[in-house]
């Protein structure tokens, strides 16, 4: 038996076979898994969106929590076991019979959906809200009365939940109260699927569940748009509740103080002494007292920046943190100080001769001498200029704050990286050709 890892990072075990041309392999299948579709996923995913208080995860917010408590003068706690996405055809072995199911509307939607507390836990509530011990009884039928003190107890439960859901989403409110599943069958669409979410209530020393039935149709349009409040209200939460997960894993932060634009074939002919113009540099990283600014950059800020200023003391340069952008930077449009650039080659000062440019941009001297490598010039290459890299946790990200300071661990002068894609690919230093910045390679990664 041999074990060996694909390409994808997948685990496969593989049982031999024999054949005519020698000793063949054929893959070993796993029997008896849970499947779960990407659907699923997605409805449990919007599910979160549509009741925050009640997590994939099994966490229920305090806000719930303490109303019931109130109600009962007993301790409650709630934890989501499981969500199911099922048919309308296989509900029936999650619900009891007899129950109580509360029929709910999400607004404005006119699909329903169901809410069903177990007789069990009924009958427990309902003798502690009169002020018993929670002593178990007889599962029998709610009487009319017992079914409106459940129905309050709902409507309080909702009450407590509808603040953290965002106002975009539909509001659950109860339309009626049934009994059977056979009562609910022509409420609900025959082609409909349904969430089923278990939650396990406990009152005391006492148990039992909550079930919550949401029609497919509902969790469909239940997420908010990607840059509402309520999802970065979630990503500010679960940044700073998991970060110390991450307390020991470090991720580079890149200073970034310009880019430029150029194509494949400048990139790959790119040699020692070419200079690359930078139009929009925003530091001047050889000054000792530093001045300009900086953009931080984690991963590869498709969702952001930290916006910095760079100062220096005793020579030494720091980025001081003055805010935080959302959303992509936009292009650059900037030029390479090419061959057939308007500036004349003696402007490169030191040693500016023609061999300073020649790596840059080139032509071929046969014309009609073209071939597939001149493609590259239409492939266009974003570099970044670097005036530093730091090594962060994600405890250190969310932690930032406006006015904190990084030591850039670095002198005035010293050279600068250069990078596409996050991925050094030389080092230069800054130099100034009439009047304008520049960066001189001084030497190629790799």
């Amino acid at each position: 038996m041999k074990q060996r890892s694909n390409p994808d990072s997948t685990m496969l075990i593989r049982a031999p076979s024999f054949s005519k041309g020698g000793r063949a392999w054929k893959p070993f299948a796993f029997s008896g898994l849970e499947k779960v579709s990407k659907r699923h996923a997605h409805l449990v995913r919007n599910l979160e969106w549509m009741l925050p208080n009640v997590r994939a995860t099994g966490e229920v917010s305090s806000s719930v929590t303490k109303r019931l408590t109130e109600l009962f003068q007993e301790t409650v706690s709630l934890q989501a076991e499981y969500v199911h996405i099922v048919p309308l055809s296989k509900l029936r072995r999650y619900v009891g019979e007899p129950t109580f199911l509360a029929v709910l509307t999400p607004q404005p939607n006119k699909t329903r959906g169901l809410l069903e507390v177990e007789l069990g836990l009924a009958h427990l509530a309902l003798d502690m809200l009169l002020g018993g011990a929670g002593e178990a009884v007889a599962l029998r039928p709610l009487t009319d009365i017992e079914e409106g003190v459940m129905t309050y107890v709902i409507i309080e439960t909702l009450k407590a939940l509808a603040p953290s859901i965002d106002p975009s989403l539909p509001r659950l409110r109860i339309e009626s109260v049934v009994r059977s599943f056979d009562d609910v069958q022509s409420l609900i669409g025959e082609d409909e699927n349904l969430a089923v979410v278990q939650l396990k209530a406990v009152f005391g020393s006492h148990s039992g569940y909550v079930r919550l039935f949401v029609p497919e149709s509902v969790l469909s349009s239940a997420s908010p748009p990607t840059d509402a409040e309520v999802r970065r209200a979630r990503r500010a939460n679960d940044a700073v509740t998991n970060a110390a997960r991450l307390r020991n894993v470090k991720t580079p932060m890149r200073v970034e103080v310009g880019q430029v634009e150029i194509s494949s074939a400048d990139l790959a002919q790119l040699r020692e002494r070419d200079v690359i113009l930078v139009d929009a540099l925003t530091a001047r990283p050889d000054q000792p007292e530093g001045g300009g600014t900086a953009k931080l950059k984690l991963g590869r800020a498709r969702v952001g920046h930290v916006d910095a200023e760079i100062i220096g003391q005793d020579g030494r340069l720091r980025a001081k943190v003055t805010g935080f952008t959302l959303g992509a930077s936009p292009p650059p449009g900037n030029d390479v100080f090419a061959e057939d650039s308007p500036v004349p080659p003696p402007a490169l000062g030191e040693g500016g001769d023609a061999s300073t440019l020649s790596g840059i941009r080139r032509r071929d001297d046969v014309e009609g001498n073209a071939d597939g490598a001149d493609l590259m010039n239409d492939i266009p290459l974003q570099i970044s200029v670097e005036l530093a890299r730091l090594a962060v946790t994600a405890e250190e990200v969310v932690a930032l704050k406006v006015g904190h300071v990084f030591d850039l661990q670095k002198n005035a002068g010293e050279p600068l990286d250069l990078s596409v894609n996050g991925r050094i690919v030389a080092r230069g230093e800054l130099v100034e050709v009439d009047g304008n910045l520049g960066i001189r390679i001084i030497s190629l990664a790799g």
